[in-house]
């Protein structure tokens, strides 16, 4: 399967789309200590400030996007 990924940096975040062909929508797992798999969105979600799935008429659209620290400490 191809997949494709973008990155785009705006003066608001930094954003990342990852799209591939597959079915289905992806949602953050719960993996066990020994699980080999399913760490990904998970990741994703405890750090980016946004994310998101699109569906696609053939395939689909992960996105996360991340702001940058401004100078207080707040995005």
């Amino acid at each position: 399967m191809e997949t494709y990924v973008s990155m785009e940096r705006t003066p608001e975040d930094f954003r990342v789309t990852v799209w591939d062909h597959g079915s289905g929508t992806p949602t953050p797992l719960t993996p066990a200590a020994h699980d080999e798999r399913g760490r990904g969105l998970g990741i994703v979600e405890a750090c980016a400030d946004q994310w998101g799935v699109r569906d696609y008429p053939h395939g689909k659209a992960v996105w996360f996007s991340v702001a940058p620290k401004r100078n207080g400490g707040e995005a």
